[in-house]
């Protein structure tokens, strides 16, 4: 009886001790280890998403209405808001806003003028100012993640693109590309602040749903995720951050004109704000003329002598990563002001004269040679041509010591409502193949590697 009762204590004590442990086991669940590195990502769904099941949501008016909204101006609605937006190309007092900025604002040597370069005015899109746009006449075909446009330091987190098409005859085009400029979050914390958004868009590649990508999307760019403000914010488009470009044609067999604007709040002094579409400079868009080496002007010299500067730059042996940084005062608000020249070309005037004039064509040589790069003074000016917005679309191909500048669809665009092609839940818009085989691997691993290792994004374009 005793033995039956010493086992029985005992294997009372041994469950009790089990149990504990069990407790213990539970309370205290091992340390989980570092995630998984990123190896790859899916680039419909990380990087660019064309898919029209997944663009629905995203209308020109409820962009205009966000911004309206976020705004806090009062009574302002946003047809008001579209019309006063094309109706800075059209003459003073307009078709819309009288008070607003129009296209006869600046005169320079008595011809239409921004910045000091000419523009034109009217624009034939300036009659869209006399009514207000209709229920689908602007319809999305892309949002593009350019993650790869933050700085080191994280004074932002980058862009984050929605391109717009209207419902235009064949041969004409109107896109309006938003490019906002995301705020980061958490400044403080400088790059890594950046760390939800940057998983945000990863995290895209794993979600199979295209219900839940697309809830996912609208709620990033409409509503914020958390701790994030939504995309869609007048602040996001302001002077100091990003803008909305828009390409136009209005002829068929015509070049693209592309045009940049801002969003604006102003309140005067008093609480009666207004808010508007201000037209602005192209960033890198050069006069061409500049490029002109018989051009003496005090401002074509100082232009060309920035540009020898700007040559290592535009030297690196990257389609990429090579890049110019050319300050406001020589840039065009309009890329392509006249049909003939073309002043967004720019190795046209610089051949024309550097025979005649060949102290910038030896000065570029000079630098080339200090450096030991092998390209040709006209190398670097064609390099420097993709720089610009219309020049990313307008130009491609060799530019030198075996480096090929990735080329659009067709000379216009790297995103087109022209051609669908099988998607996800359906069909999705055509990009190009310099878009989905150079620039979108390049900014994808700028992502993965920031989000692997912290680094800190290159240059791209």
């Amino acid at each position: 009886m005793r033995r039956r009762l010493i086992a029985s204590a005992l294997f009372s004590l041994a469950a009790f001790f089990a149990l504990a442990a069990g407790r213990h086991r539970a309370a205290n669940p091992p340390v989980a280890g570092p995630p998984e590195p990123i190896v790859s990502l899916d680039l419909r769904r990380s990087m660019v998403v064309t898919d029209v099941a997944l663009l629905e949501g995203f209308t020109f008016q409820r962009f205009l209405d966000q911004i309206v909204a976020r705004s806090g101006v009062q009574g302002l609605t946003s047809a008001q808001l579209y019309r006063q937006w094309f109706d800075t190309q059209n003459p003073k007092p307009g078709l819309a806003d009288p008070a607003g900025p129009h296209c006869d604002d600046f005169l320079t040597n008595g011809s239409f003028s921004f910045n000091g370069f000419p523009r034109r005015c009217p624009t034939s899109e300036g009659l869209l100012a006399a009514t207000p746009f209709t229920a689908g006449e602007f319809f999305p075909i892309a949002l593009v993640n350019r993650f790869d446009a933050t700085p080191a330091d994280g004074s932002n987190c980058g862009q984050y693109r929605i391109i717009f098409a209207k419902h235009m005859a064949p041969g004409l085009r109107l896109h309006i590309i938003l490019e906002p400029v995301l705020r980061n979050p958490n400044p403080a914390a400088g790059l890594a602040g950046c760390r939800p958004i940057a998983q945000f868009w990863a995290d895209l590649t794993k979600i199979d749903s295209i219900a839940e990508r697309r809830a996912r999307l609208e709620r990033f760019y409409f509503d914020g995720i958390a701790g994030v403000a939504p995309v869609i914010d007048p602040d996001h488009f302001g002077v100091t951050g990003g803008g909305i470009r828009t390409t136009q044609i209005s002829m068929v067999g015509a070049a693209p004109r592309m045009y940049q604007f801002h969003v604006t709040k102003d309140c005067g002094n008093g609480n009666d704000c207004t808010l508007r579409m201000t037209p602005d400079v192209l960033p890198n868009m050069v006069f061409g003329d500049l490029f002109d080496a018989t051009n003496n002007s005090a401002q074509a010299t100082a232009l060309r002598n920035l540009f020898v500067a700007q040559v290592p730059n535009l030297a690196v042996r990257d389609a990429n990563e090579f890049f110019m940084e050319i300050p406001r005062d020589y840039l065009m608000a309009e890329s392509d002001p006249y049909d003939s020249p073309k002043e967004f070309e720019y190795v046209t005037p610089f051949n024309r004269t550097k025979v005649i004039a060949p102290a910038f064509k030896n000065s570029i040589q000079a630098k080339l040679t200090s450096i030991g790069s092998a390209l040709t003074p006209e190398q670097i000016v064609r390099r420097a041509e993709t720089q610009s917005c219309v020049g990313c679309h307008f130009f491609g191909g060799d530019v030198g010591e075996g480096v090929s500048f990735p080329k659009s669809i067709d000379g216009i665009q790297h995103v087109t409502e022209d051609t669908l092609e099988p998607g996800e839940g359906g069909q999705r818009y055509l990009i190009s193949a310099g878009m989905r085989d150079g620039f979108i691997p390049h900014r994808m691993q700028i992502l993965i590697d920031y989000l692997n290792t912290g680094k800190a994004p290159v240059r791209s374009q």
